[in-house]
């Protein structure tokens, strides 16, 4: 082939994939930002087990990094091993040559923005491939696509959401396709990067035993699926600590504060409730558990007979557990929007409310994670300036009122689509 025709190639393919050429350079452009709290953590956290520690310990950022907005101790991370391991490796192939924490900056962002553009592909031929008009199907690729929340929470913010949602909504498509070592292996990594989509392993098995098959194939697609998630989990979560030898208490204690840690997308942001100790309030925690367990029973009558039941089923039991957790931070969201896509336009009904929930998503995401802090790497006082501008009295205010607002809208609408589907 002669560079001329591959340069006409090369411009005909550009044309065609022109929404992801400009969707690729907006989050690129977004190198020089992050979350103050967050992006510190993956900073101290990668440069802690580039150096032989845990990924649960607390770092102090001086001893690997000479910027300014980089100092101070942070904790470890808060979830299971893998995105530590990618971060260590990050630190040593774009921090250790260069000592630019904007290079590392970047190379954390990579596979976010690999995993959006691939979510947004993911939805409209899922879309496309189950029968929904090619228009809905490319209107929500490009809902994705550029999604102000979703391009928030995650490129700007450097948080990795997407990527659990693109797995699990991955490994949804895959038992529906009766493949049921793809669908354990996906399901697998989606709950070793975060554990958001754990609720929706007994909804897989529940699929097997559903469909109208043989003993023996039922058998078999259950053993399959199963082999391939816990082959996955016991390689990604719990070998590594076996490998490294790192002690296993700070990821029970990162767990296990997952049902004491109150806050974030919830009621108790205005209402604070302390369950660190012993209480009847203790209860609170575990709430979310016997509140999916009570999703399934009402759900247990009700047909499940093709791949719109199962995404309504997966959405159903999602939206129980966010809305009865005790903590969520908003970019856990991303597992809401945008499987909500799938069994809404499949069924015909458009994107009212898909609509609805990201914008109120969006709304709560940049009053509670104000945007001023974003730029903390190239503006060291960034984080004192938010801090100035959210503890401002009036200001303080019109936020509290603002955020509970949008807690008690996503509670509504989110409560709304479970107990008219359910």
């Amino acid at each position: 082939m002669t560079a001329v025709a591959l340069g006409h190639r090369m411009i005909d393919y550009l044309k065609r994939n022109r929404f992801y050429v400009l969707a690729a350079a907006l989050q690129l452009a977004m190198f020089p930002f992050g979350l103050w709290y967050d992006t510190r953590i993956f900073f101290g956290t990668g440069a802690g087990v580039a150096h032989g520690l845990s990924p649960y310990l607390h770092y102090n950022l001086g001893d690997y990094y000479t910027s300014p907005s980089l100092v101070g101790v942070v904790s470890g991370i808060g979830y299971a091993p893998p995105w530590a391991l990618f971060l260590a490796a990050v630190y040593s192939v774009a921090y250790v040559p260069t000592g630019q924490p904007l290079v590392l900056n970047l190379a954390i962002k990579l596979p976010i923005i690999a995993g959006n553009l691939l979510l947004a592909r993911f939805v409209r031929q899922v879309l496309e491939a189950k029968g929904c008009s090619p228009a809905w199907a490319s209107r929500a690729e490009l809902l994705v696509l550029f999604n102000p929340f979703l391009l928030y929470t995650s490129t700007l913010w450097n948080m990795f959401d997407t990527l659990v949602a693109l797995l699990m909504m991955a490994s949804l498509y895959a038992i529906d396709r009766d493949q049921g070592l793809s669908a354990g292996l996906l399901m697998g990594l989606s709950v070793s990067l975060k554990h958001l989509a754990l609720p929706l392993i007994p909804l897989e098995w529940l699929w097997i035993a559903r469909r109208p098959w043989p003993a023996e194939d039922r058998v078999r697609q259950f053993a399959s699926f199963t082999s391939g998630l816990l082959g996955v989990v016991i390689a990604l979560v719990f070998l590594p600590f076996y490998l490294f030898g790192w002690q296993g208490s700070g990821f029970v204690a990162a767990t296990t504060y997952q049902t004491v840690a109150t806050g974030g997308f919830t009621i108790y942001n205005s209402f604070p409730v302390d369950l660190s100790t012993p209480s009847l309030l203790s209860v609170l925690g575990y709430i979310p558990f016997i509140a999916v367990l009570a999703a399934y029973v009402l759900l247990w009558r009700r047909p499940l007979r093709n791949f719109v039941d199962l995404t309504q089923f997966a959405l159903i039991i999602l939206i129980v557990f966010m809305t009865t957790r005790t903590f969520v931070a908003e970019q856990n969201l991303a597992v809401i929007f945008p499987l909500i896509l799938l069994p809404e336009l499949l069924l015909g009904r458009g994107f009212r409310e898909s609509n609805q929930l990201w914008i109120v998503f969006l709304v709560y995401t940049v009053w509670n994670s104000f945007p001023t802090q974003f730029p903390f790497l190239v503006l060291p006082g960034a984080f004192d300036i938010t801090v100035s501008i959210t503890t401002d009295p009036i200001f303080g205010a019109v936020r509290g009122v603002i955020l509970y607002a949008c807690v008690l809208a996503w509670l509504f609408l989110g409560w709304k689509y479970v107990l008219r589907r359910t």
